[in-house]
């Protein structure tokens, strides 16, 4: 399911098509749910980096609020039998629902893992329904 480079946007807008065709992905509520579930998590990954400028003694605090809004939206997707899916740290395989932003960089190479998830990949029910978008880096 990975893509690799500018063809992958493309290879990624045919495979969501034919998953829609099938029945694999959702349509309508649920891949309004979805949309809005990467939405608030890139929110949340915002809340983290802001959290290094906040003061000392309200740290704590925001970081309680992000980790129970966190919380929160895991509750809601797993209500819906939903789940987001980051890849920060993972090797990069082709079986990932995912495209690469910066897959040009290392066609053909194995040496390679994911670096930052951008987007994360929405699964229901053991499959994707949005796929996520990721920036990769080589294996140190």
């Amino acid at each position: 399911m990975a893509t690799i480079g500018s063809a992958g946007d493309a290879a990624m807008s045919e495979q969501e098509s034919i998953a829609r065709e099938r029945g694999t992905i959702m349509t309508d509520g649920g891949d309004t749910m979805a949309r809005l579930a990467v939405e608030y998590w890139k929110l949340l990954r915002v809340l983290e980096r802001a959290l290094d400028s906040v003061p000392e003694d309200r740290r704590e605090r925001y970081a309680s609020q992000g980790r129970y809004a966190a919380d929160r939206l895991d509750e809601l997707l797993r209500d819906l039998k939903m789940s987001v899916q980051s890849f920060d740290g993972m090797d990069f395989e082709v079986n990932l629902p995912v495209s690469a932003v910066n897959g040009d960089e290392f066609q053909g190479r194995t040496d390679v893992v994911v670096a930052r998830t951008i987007e994360p990949a929405v699964i229901a029910d053991m499959r994707p329904v949005l796929m996520g978008k990721v920036y990769l880096a080589s294996k140190e």
